[in-house]
């Protein structure tokens, strides 16, 4: 079997080594210069946009007067005697996310009902009024408190829709009631990293204008840090759905011009635009259960199905939001961070061994020549955006040759481009040498920060990333190739997969089911 024809270079006659050895010397300061990196393309992500999209995932805890009535959507009637989570902990929601490697918690501070998880000075209709630690409770800086303690990043969601407050629906009087607790959440409680908001509301409603660019104007200034949600941004967006899946192509330009909060045509949040001004990637919400507020009779997602959404949410450009709503007593209840200790163990399963980085690596061309170590192909197997392969200029071909010195069977791929620079990958592939010919195993459109792609498991000792289409030369900061031994993807019998979590063991069962792909 031929070997695939890597990248060569004609050797130096014995007669012009002297001119060239001479020449070399000449026209080399002692102190190399380096290499400008390539042009950034626009749009480009904020430092804060950066700092979000680097934690991939996020907590979401819905807690509220709901979770003591059975509730989805409260009327904002409910007594505040209701709400009384006498074991409530703040310090175990954080615990438990960054367990399961979560790197930021989202509180809905206030949720459509209206009543507020801190003593709120512009309504009585909050946890003042409650018998929750005699009326001197605050959730909200019970969690601050815990998550800078821990590390971990907070944000909250302070609901436009208010069911409770009788100025709702007067325009003026509303907004500035909003914007007096917005600016109260943001000058109590230390470091906020995002705000969140939506535009829901029911059928019905009364009508009345949010001044949305007032708000977000007073969060910037108020937390110049925070990311902003909102369903058109402005630093971050909503995918569309509440499934916690995003589009197989999924752009982080966007134009904020062609998006209305409450309003936004889901299938252009799903894959953005990629003729877009503005930077604006998505955030994919999804609840561990089917609801967003604890209920007793409902269970949690499987680690299975949380892996599922995992490839279809951070796999495909997004940070990944998943609620896990606090109980009635005040905790994470013990199904719920099963779940998510066992999801955890399988991501580490899968992605924590990278099957192609003791390979031999290389490319089509190479910034600045073939030993420029600062544009190496090298730099790919390096888990950092800011380290990445770039090819020389004015190229035909962007193509990454990967010799694994031993076949090896494999069914994901990890590639992330370092978003810095850009978003730039329209369309490429993969291929592996098979029976003496490349052979395609999978092609895929956007990268983004991230790309997970599964496929068929394939077994190869050659194989090479091309790279179809860019809007500027590609760059790519990471390259991985991973064995996924639990996604039905990867079976075609029925398995008993094992996972340990915290020394027990835990079984899920696999169903029979033939699943190809050729395209993602």
């Amino acid at each position: 079997m031929p070997k695939p024809s890597f990248n060569s270079r004609k050797p130096i006659s014995v007669h012009a080594l002297p001119i060239f050895v001479s020449l070399f010397f000449s026209a080399i300061p002692h102190s190399a210069l380096k290499i400008p990196p390539p042009l950034p393309i626009l749009p480009l992500p904020s430092a804060s946009q950066l700092q979000w999209q680097l934690s991939s995932m996020a907590l979401f805890l819905h807690f509220g007067p709901n979770t003591f009535i059975d509730s989805e959507w409260g009327t904002g009637h409910a007594s505040p005697s209701v709400f009384n989570p006498t074991l409530l902990n703040a310090s175990q929601w954080v615990h438990v996310a960054k367990e399961a490697g979560f790197s930021r918690v989202i509180l809905t501070a206030k949720h459509h009902d209206g009543f507020c998880l801190w003593p709120s000075e512009y309504t009585d209709y909050s946890v003042k009024a409650s018998p929750w630690r005699n009326g001197k409770g605050d959730v909200v800086a019970e969690l601050a408190a815990g998550a800078k303690e821990a590390g971990i990043a907070l944000g909250l969601y302070l609901s436009p829709w208010d069911r409770h407050e009788s100025c709702y629906g007067k325009t003026l009087e509303y907004n500035e009631f909003y914007i007096g607790q917005m600016t109260e959440l943001l000058t109590r409680y230390g470091d906020i990293k995002e705000v969140w908001l939506d535009g829901a509301k029911g059928e019905g409603e009364k009508d009345m204008e949010y001044y949305f660019d007032a708000w977000f104007s007073l969060i910037h200034q108020l937390q110049p840090d925070a990311v902003i949600f909102s369903d058109a941004g402005p630093d971050t967006r909503w995918i569309g759905d509440e499934a916690g899946v995003a589009g197989s192509t999924c752009w982080s330009l966007f134009n904020r011009s062609n998006a209305v909060i409450g309003g936004t045509n889901p299938q252009y949040s799903q894959g953005g635009d990629p003729h877009g001004h503005d930077w604006v990637p998505a955030e994919c919400d999804v609840s561990i259960r089917p609801g967003w507020f604890w209920h007793a009779s409902q269970v949690p997602k499987s680690a299975l199905e949380l892996l599922d959404i995992y490839y279809k949410s951070a796999g495909r450009n997004c940070l990944l939001l998943l609620n896990v709503p606090p109980n009635s007593s005040g905790l994470i209840s013990d199904e719920d961070i099963q779940a998510l200790q066992e999801f955890k163990e399988l991501r580490r399963s899968i992605f924590s061994n990278n099957l192609a980085e003791k390979g031999l690596l290389t490319a089509s061309s190479i910034r600045g020549g073939n030993d420029n170590y600062q544009f190496s192909p090298y730099n790919v197997f390096e888990e950092s955006i800011y380290t990445y392969w770039a090819p020389e200029e004015d190229q035909r071909d962007w193509v990454l040759y990967l010799d694994l010195q031993e076949s090896v069977s494999f069914n994901v791929l990890q590639v992330q481009e370092p978003i810095h620079m850009g978003q730039r990958i329209i369309k490429f592939h993969l291929e592996i040498l098979s029976g003496g010919r490349w052979k395609n195993v999978i092609s895929g459109t956007t990268v983004g920060y991230k790309r997970l792609l599964q496929f068929p498991t394939v077994q190869s000792q050659y194989l090479k990333l091309v790279i179809d289409m860019s809007r500027a030369d590609p760059l790519i900061s990471y390259m991985g190739l991973h064995m996924d031994r639990f996604s039905i993807l990867s079976h075609a019998s029925n398995t008993t997969l094992q996972i340990y979590v915290n020394g027990s063991q835990v079984l899920r069962q696999v169903p029979n089911k033939h699943s190809q792909t050729a395209t993602v």
